[in-house]
């Protein structure tokens, strides 16, 4: 049999060399936690392989393809009806009992996982979009897809030039362009990636599907309608939601924009102002730091006796004008979003603020409403949406953990609500984060790839336990699909499914010897029935019985 090349397609963009690509983003979309629980699930096939062998599953965890059968291979790719095998060498698409065969043999070449339900597939070095139905959604034309951003989008290449298509395979451009980059996601820069076009520089909307020649080089921040553009060399400006320049590109620094103005500093060591959306001053520069805007005005700080941005003195909240309306009193004001490398987020309608007692203690200021939600008397404090916050106390014990391949010591995190009841007890977890909805929290034990996650709602009530290295949501089907994976550069396998109020739909368990065996929702085996058949030492016994050896591929 002629192998067959399959990758699960990570959004690694090999020929877009200015890519930032959310490698972290570990979570799909979910549906909001306070939906029901789903009585029954949508069908669904869900094949799966353990001790070399693969079948197919349903959504409850009842087998559909029993792993007695005689393909070469699965592609391990949930789907609504179908999935995918290799036999003699071919590629073949199978109803969901494997009883029908909608497309047989329609390739030999390599497969490509693009988004859920779109494949890739190759014709003599080249390659077509199919969906998960068998049908062709474009033709045998291109020399490779591969999914850029956070899987937002499919980029095609032909003969070195790029062009882009939907997460549905349907054409957003035509082959027009020798790069492309984001510099942050689609979601911070409002759909816009920029590209280049031989000299000219273009950007192009994957929402709307619109492209304009530009003069600046990247997108670095996209709020309240207006993004902050910048030159390769530094240089920064102001454009509309459409990508209109509206200051020049001269500044060295932009912050987010909020309600109406954007902080400046026009040198690296200048103090900073504000811009209006016009690009006029609307404060002149005269601060070492300056935060975001809110409804009732910005939190910045004092300048120190040598005036030069970097030295800080005193923060406190102006208005519009650049009155004082709360005095300097806090010793630092910042971002008000946590991650295990500090206070780096932007929140809007937050910020953080401290006094130093030692060290430094944190709290939480609420720039929308003019008022302080937590004192700084935390070791450390985030926001996470207007009820609920992630938070360390100063007495907690360090948590061993590895950041940048190197052993530390990290403050461990909970969450508590807006009125400081916690929800979720510190010590386990590094980081607690929203996901991309904003409907669940994602919890960190540690920062390597072996490091495993757990899923809660937004009560603080554990759905899925830390035992899997990515959770992945499918908000369509009303479940969260749990797999382990041992190295960051490798996909993962899948290992367990669960419904959206933590009801585990099936999972792998895995006895001492290193076989496992799939359990149901109650814990009772699926299969196989006996796992030790399956240990390493007995692999030349079972073969004498004649098992093939399977490898998913995902």
């Amino acid at each position: 049999m002629k192998k067959n090349h399959y990758t699960r397609l990570t959004p690694l963009v090999r020929s877009l060399p200015f890519f930032l690509l959310a490698s972290c983003e570990i979570l799909r979309q979910a549906v909001a936690a306070t939906i029901a629980p789903i009585a029954a699930l949508p069908p669904m096939t869900i094949p799966l392989c353990i001790n070399e062998q693969c079948g197919v599953l349903d959504q409850n965890g009842a087998i559909l393809v029993s792993p007695d059968n005689d393909y070469d291979n699965i592609a391990s790719a949930p789907s609504h009806n179908t999935f995918l095998f290799a036999k003699d060498g071919f590629w073949n698409l199978a109803s969901a009992n494997g009883k029908r065969i909608i497309k047989e043999r329609f390739s030999d070449g390599e497969l490509l996982f693009l988004t859920p339900g779109y494949y890739g597939i190759g014709h003599d070095g080249k390659f077509s979009v199919m969906n998960a139905q068998g049908d062709e959604i474009q033709p045998a034309k291109f020399d490779t897809l591969y999914l850029g951003g956070n899987k937002e989008f499919i980029v095609y290449e032909i003969d070195g030039k790029l062009g882009f298509l939907s997460t549905t395979g349907i054409l957003i451009t035509e082959l027009l362009f020798d790069s492309a980059s984001i510099w942050t996601n689609l979601a911070q820069t409002g759909g816009w990636l920029t590209a280049l076009r031989g000299n000219e520089k273009w950007i192009v909307n994957i929402n709307t599907h619109e492209q304009k020649k530009v003069t600046f080089d990247k997108i670095s921040s996209f709020a309240d309608g207006h993004m902050v553009v910048a030159m390769n060399d530094g240089g920064q400006g102001l454009a509309d939601a459409n990508g209109n320049l509206l200051t020049e590109l001269k500044y060295q620094r932009l912050g987010l924009p909020g309600n109406g103005l954007v902080a400046f500093h026009e040198e690296s060591l200048s103090p900073c102002g504000y811009l209006d959306y016009q690009g006029r001053v609307a404060i002149p520069a005269t601060f070492s730091s300056c935060e975001v805007f809110g409804q009732q005005g910005a939190l910045v700080m004092t300048k120190t006796s040598d005036g030069t941005y970097g030295n800080y003195g005193k923060a406190g909240l102006i208005n519009r004008s650049g009155e004082w309306l709360i005095q300097p009193t806090y010793d630092w004001a910042g971002p008000a979003g946590h991650s295990v490398m500090g206070m780096l987020r932007n929140v809007p309608g937050y910020n953080s603020i401290a006094m130093r007692q030692g060290d430094y203690r944190y709290g939480i200021f609420n720039v929308n409403k003019g008022v302080v939600v937590f004192q700084p008397d935390y070791l450390q404090i985030g926001v996470l949406n207007d009820n609920l916050f992630v938070f360390t106390k100063p007495d907690m014990p360090l948590k061993k953990t590895t950041m940048f391949g190197q052993a530390t010591q990290t403050p461990p995190v909970g969450v508590m609500d807006a009125a400081g009841k916690v929800l979720i007890e510190p010590g386990q977890y590094i980081d607690i984060r929203l996901d991309a909805t904003g409907h669940y929290l994602i919890a960190m034990e540690n920062t390597t790839a072996q490091s495993a996650l757990a899923l809660y709602n937004l009560s603080g009530k554990q759905l899925v336990p830390a035992k899997w290295q990515e959770l992945v949501i499918n908000e369509a089907r009303g479940v969260v699909f749990a797999y382990e994976r041992m190295d960051s550069d490798q996909p993962g396998t899948l290992k367990a499914v669960y419904r959206l109020d933590g009801t585990p739909s099936f999972q792998l368990s895995r006895i001492a010897c290193g076989a496992e065996q799939v359990l149901n929702s109650k814990g009772q085996t699926l299969w196989p029935a006996n796992p030790k058949a399956f240990c390493p030492q007995s692999t030349k016994d079972v073969g004498k019985k004649g098992r093939k050896p399977q490898k998913a591929v995902r």
